[in-house]
């Protein structure tokens, strides 16, 4: 099967017990089927710690967190599973953050979640443009959907045009919205001709205006209102959600340079917008929705440049990721607001970049 990663996927490696934000912490463990029945046959004290431990959390068996902590943390911040059995023997949940995995049929892509420090710095280590790699590996394929024969390239050209430095980036976020938008119409109407036309064809773009209004802030401290922070965010003191309200209340952002806050650059943010197109994009074959796919990628920029004013770039996209990308029912709903909220429709976030 071929593989698809982002180029900096092979200097990850797992801070483990330095990381500053352990996904130990703050993060309830679900055990694969697998990994119960393992945990189940295992003999001596360790495999009674283990069957102790696990508790049904509705339909998923799972390790309940114990002060926030997953119990199997130890005081150095490593995990006795992993350091009694191996990493072989933790649950899949584990043995997989951060990485996000989509299978496609006929190919995976794999990314890095920006909640992991360690990935967060390796996305943001660099102002070069993003990039992706393709190897092969042994697993099996299946037939793909037969909208990936156009939803692959049609990316391919948006990477490429968010990649394009000779224009502004606001510039570039205000069409990639605008071409999304187009070839959602054409999707719709599920012909399939003109969009390998239009997938290959020449596209228009418009001219360089200033930014518009950020009436968006509004509707997304609204809707940030109704999604699930799940306990681990409600112990945290920032949140996404009083951040983006410290920039209602603070029109002029006051930069809080103590705590980071700085102007993030366009290369980087940049390479925030590719990192979320590249992630998202494909998904439309679950369910259609193209277009609000690519309102999220460019609500994500919105949001974490933001936050940066507050706290960094780093940790204002670490958080973001943690708070959305890590909640289907968040990412649900967001996707659901960009057709019901006006201040999260396409004119306004089209507005936000001046368009």
């Amino acid at each position: 099967m071929r593989v698809r990663v982002p180029d900096y996927f092979d200097g990850f490696s797992c801070l483990a017990g330095a990381c500053p934000h352990s996904c130990c912490i703050g993060w309830e463990v679900v055990l694969d089927e697998d990994t119960v029945r393992r945990y189940q046959q295992l003999p001596g004290a360790l495999g009674e710690r283990l069957r102790d431990a696990m508790a049904l959390d509705g339909e998923d068996v799972c390790f309940p967190l114990d002060g926030r902590r997953c119990p199997f943390l130890n005081q150095e911040n490593l995990c006795d599973i992993h350091c009694a059995l191996g990493p072989e023997a933790t649950s899949v949940t584990c043995r997989e953050h951060p990485r996000f995995i989509e299978d496609y049929g006929p190919f995976q892509e794999i990314t890095l979640s920006a909640a992991c420090p360690k990935a967060n710095e390796l996305l943001l280590g660099t102002r070069d443009p993003l990039t992706f790699s393709e190897r092969q590996d042994n697993q099996p394929t299946e037939d793909g959907d037969e909208w990936l024969d156009w939803l692959v390239p049609l990316r391919d050209r948006l990477l490429d045009l968010l990649r394009d430095r000779s224009r502004s980036l606001k510039a570039r976020l205000r069409d990639f919205l605008l071409i999304t938008g187009e070839a959602q119409q054409l999707f719709d109407s599920e012909n399939m001709a003109e969009l390998a036309a239009f997938c290959t064809g020449s596209w228009a773009t418009s001219a360089e205006t200033n930014a518009g209004s950020g009436s968006w802030e509004a509707a997304a401290c609204r809707c940030l209102q109704d999604l699930e922070i799940k306990a681990r965010c409600k112990a945290q003191k920032i949140s996404v959600k009083n951040l983006l309200e410290q920039t209602q209340i603070n029109r002029n952002f006051i930069y809080d340079l103590e705590k980071g806050g700085q102007i993030p650059s366009a290369e980087k943010l940049e390479r925030i917008a590719v990192y979320f197109a590249f992630r998202y994009l494909l998904k439309v074959v679950n369910d259609g929705d193209l277009l609000g796919r690519a309102q999220f990628c460019a609500l994500g920029v919105l949001v974490t440049d933001r936050l940066s004013r507050f706290v960094g770039l780093p940790e204002a996209l670490r958080l973001f990721s943690r708070e959305i990308e890590h909640n289907e029912d968040n990412l649900d709903t967001l996707l659901e607001q960009f057709w019901q909220t006006e201040g999260l429709s396409l004119s306004a976030l089209l507005a936000a970049f001046g368009g």
